[in-house]
């Protein structure tokens, strides 16, 4: 997973919650978010269907605005969270918020809604964000929250700069762009294009000139005919959806294991049960089948696990679905965090690449 410092990761989603950033020295996973990786017009990732335009239908969960138009082309990972109908689903209910509730959440929750007037979680409906430099503390990037009423919001930040200041973090406007910094120097800045919609940077560029230049567009996602045909086979309209660059270092143990990945893209619905539907590009359909084959053979221990696995080959991409219950996911967290406390945790994801549009293959 992509690990990112909880400080901005809070920023872009409760845009103030000043009292969660308290929490900054912590880590936490990175996953929220509508984002995108782009591909290059000009790379063999896949060739444009016959009729097809560069520019890509906006995501099925925007509320307002086209996220293609405000996501950076050389993005590694571009990814897309419908936070609206996650947060309604019963996975969420029994696994997360508990999780959310526990130590003094809770309580700065509820301050922040007596002095804010609204529910920074419940005000957000989408997120999409386009990374780049991805394992570093800090990445670079593009997010676009769709949800928090620029009213409310930018009021609250006027109240929560005495609060934020006891913690060494600060709350800076810049005409319409506002930076939020922690005590570690980790910075958001943000502006809104329009009544709820905001557009925000992470990382070197999260600055005045920085948010000004996102929110204009210009070097946009919808302009890479490789990054469209794949969004179209994604089912944006599920919890979370997610495209990676295939040059990324987290696919070097791939490439020494004799084949690597020209993308990673496809999506997870979360609901009373969880769906996931996954596809990953490779160069030929020959190698497709090759790793399906191979696939297929070291996933039968795990069928028993879940209520659906398929693993196809299509023309050059593997097709990977699977199903479970409730009661069959929580059996496997389970099994997984026993694993992972025997190991002493996980690691984080390298990043790489960059250019004009990563997704164009070596």
């Amino acid at each position: 997973m992509v690990r990112t410092r909880h400080g901005w990761l809070v920023a872009a989603l409760a845009i103030g919650l000043v009292g969660a950033c308290k929490k900054d020295e912590k880590k936490a996973e990175g996953g929220s978010g509508e984002t995108k990786t782009a591909p290059t017009t000009t790379d063999k990732v896949a060739e444009k269907p016959a009729g097809q335009t560069a520019e890509a239908p906006a995501p099925a969960v925007a509320a307002t605005g086209d996220d293609l138009s405000l996501l950076p082309v050389d993005s590694e990972m571009v990814l897309g969270l419908n936070f609206a109908q996650l947060q309604q689903s019963a996975l969420w209910k029994k696994f997360v918020e508990p999780q959310l509730m526990k130590g003094d959440t809770q309580a700065k929750l509820a301050e922040f809604k007596t002095k804010c007037g609204f529910d920074p979680m419940a005000s957000v409906s989408s997120i999409s964000m386009g990374l780049k430099g991805l394992g570093a503390d800090s990445p670079d990037g593009v997010i676009v929250v769709h949800g928090p009423d620029k009213t409310k919001v930018l009021a609250c930040l006027d109240k929560m700069k005495e609060e934020a200041a006891k913690d060494g973090s600060t709350i800076e406007k810049d005409g319409d762009v506002v930076s939020i910094k922690n005590k570690n120097g980790d910075q958001f800045s943000f502006t809104y294009v329009n009544d709820s919609t905001i557009v925000g940077v992470v990382g070197k560029d999260a600055n005045s000139a920085g948010v000004k230049k996102a929110a204009a567009g210009g070097s946009a996602l919808k302009t890479s005919a490789a990054f469209v045909e794949m969004y179209g086979k994604i089912k944006t309209g599920d919890s979370l959806w997610i495209l990676m660059n295939g040059n990324s270092k987290a696919f070097d143990k791939a490439a020494a294991m004799g084949f690597k990945p020209k993308a990673v893209f496809g999506s997870v619905n979360v609901t009373d049960g969880l769906a996931v539907d996954m596809r990953v590009r490779l160069d030929t359909p020959e190698q497709a089948k090759q790793i399906t084959d191979m696939a297929k053979g070291q996933t039968q221990q795990f069928v028993k696990m879940v209520d659906k696995l398929d693993i196809v080959a299509e023309q050059a991409d593997v097709k990977i679905n699977v199903a479970m219950s409730a009661q069959k996911l929580e059996q496997l967290v389970q099994q997984f965090a026993g694993m992972m406390g025997g190991m002493g945790g996980g690691g984080g994801m390298g990043g790489g690449g960059g250019g004009a549009d990563p997704m164009g293959g070596p």
